[in-house]
C-alpha cells in the first residue's frame, strides 16, 4: 500500500494540512482532529485508491488524541 506523508500546520484561526504526496490536495479546518478526518476521507478520493497515511505535525503542538 503507498504511503502518503500529510503535514499539518497550526496557525491562530485553525488547522491546515497539505501533502508532497498529492499535488493540489490541502485540507483546513477549526481544529486537528477535523482536518485529519478530512485528510483521510480526501486523499484516497484524490488518488482514486487507498493509501496509508503518516501525519507529521510541527514540534512542540498539542494535538488531542
Amino acid at each position: 500500500m503507498e504511503i502518503v506523508r500529510v503535514i499539518y500546520h497550526h496557525e491562530s484561526d485553525g488547522w491546515w494540512a497539505e501533502s508532497p504526496d498529492v499535488e493540489g490536495w490541502s485540507a483546513a479546518g477549526d481544529n486537528y482532529a477535523e482536518v485529519v478526518k478530512l485528510a483521510e476521507e480526501g486523499i484516497p478520493f484524490a488518488l482514486e485508491h487507498e493509501a496509508k497515511l503518516e501525519h507529521f505535525v510541527p514540534a512542540g503542538e498539542h494535538v488531542a488524541a
